[in-house]
């Protein structure tokens, strides 16, 4: 078994490589230039062609299978990269990798994913890569830890940020990282030299801590309450209306109490997520949220949309927040924001 590091990946990639990597993550920034290394390690290692398959839904397996196994009148040695939405592939996904690792012959595998957890290290296909290649999982930042990978990213791009300034833009991308690292290349472009304060910072960059309804449901189902009360207190400063916020959190509710229902049967939810076109990390998150009581949740909404129109008592924001906090914790803790 063979773990990779980040910090380990540039002296590995110094000596030879591997027949297979899985590269996997749920930071998008650190998953792409992992990848990135990889590819161009594997370019100045002899690879002549690289092949790039983004697996989702409906993928064909079968025609895959035949196109890494065919070969060209000119063979050369290939870089064949699968994009994967989850780790979770179907039997046949793993069947088809599980094929081409028993025999990979000269050519390496690259596979990305946004998604890692410790159950993934027990799934087939990553055993299989483990056993011949390696796995590179790469861990979300942890509290406290962005604001020095800032003070190092803005090092790496000669920009020069006080402390203040580093605060201010680790409050501003929160947590994310692909946002941090374009706001402090736009710096490098827009201020080359200078020593940025938080001041000057605000005048240069956007803003990224967004207030939109996609955002929101994004934070209930994550389970971060405190994130759902501040995008709510943003999209009320912003003047939205509380009525305007119902259509796509019930489409999102009404999902989820389906998905809950089917699971609560024993039934497979494979084909249900398609068919509400969720699809990718979208469904691993919300699948992470079912046992939270949603057709509870959706029973609540008609008093909630009557609330928000004025046809029954109570402040629209105040309940809808409540609501919302509910369905954002675990049955236990959301008993204090009872209906």
């Amino acid at each position: 078994m063979r773990i990779l590091q980040a910090e380990q990946l540039r002296r590995h990639l110094a000596g030879k490589l591997l027949p297979a990597y899985l590269v996997a993550g749920a930071e998008p920034l650190l998953v792409l230039e992992a990848a990135d290394e990889l590819r161009r390690a594997a370019m100045a290692g002899g690879v002549g062609e690289r092949l790039v398959f983004d697996v989702i839904a409906g993928f064909d397996w079968p025609e895959w299978r035949m196109e890494v196994r065919s070969f060209g009148l000119f063979a050369t040695r290939r870089l064949i990269e699968l994009r994967l939405p989850t780790t979770k592939l179907s039997a046949e996904g793993s069947a088809a990798v599980l094929e081409f690792l028993a025999e990979p012959g000269e050519d390496i595998l690259l596979v990305q994913s946004t998604e890692w957890s410790k159950t993934v290290e027990n799934l087939a296909w990553v055993r299989a890569i483990e056993a011949s290649g390696a796995v590179m999982p790469i861990w979300p930042l942890k509290t406290g830890e962005l604001p020095n990978w800032i003070r190092q990213r803005a090092s790496r791009l000669g920009v020069s940020l006080s402390e203040d300034g580093v605060a201010e833009l680790a409050s501003r991308v929160e947590g994310n990282l692909l946002a941090a690292h374009q706001e402090l290349s736009k710096l490098a472009l827009l201020a080359p030299g200078q020593d940025i304060d938080a001041a000057q910072l605000v005048d240069l960059v956007a803003d990224y801590a967004r207030y939109d309804v996609f955002g929101l449901f994004d934070a209930v189902i994550a389970g971060r309450a405190s994130r759902v009360r501040r995008i709510l207190a943003g999209l009320r400063g912003e003047g939205t209306h509380p009525a305007e916020l119902l259509g796509f959190l019930l489409n999102q509710i009404t999902a989820l109490a389906g998905a809950e229902a089917l699971k609560a049967r024993g039934q497979s939810l494979h084909a249900y997520w398609p068919s509400h076109r969720v699809f990718g990390p979208r469904q691993a998150a919300m699948e992470r949220a079912l046992g939270r009581g949603w057709s509870q949740r959706l029973a609540e909404a008609h008093r909630i949309d009557l609330v928000c129109k004025g046809r029954a008592a109570g402040e629209p924001w105040v309940e809808i927040e409540r609501w919302l906090l509910r369905g954002s914790l675990p049955p236990a803790r959301a008993a204090r924001f009872a209906a």
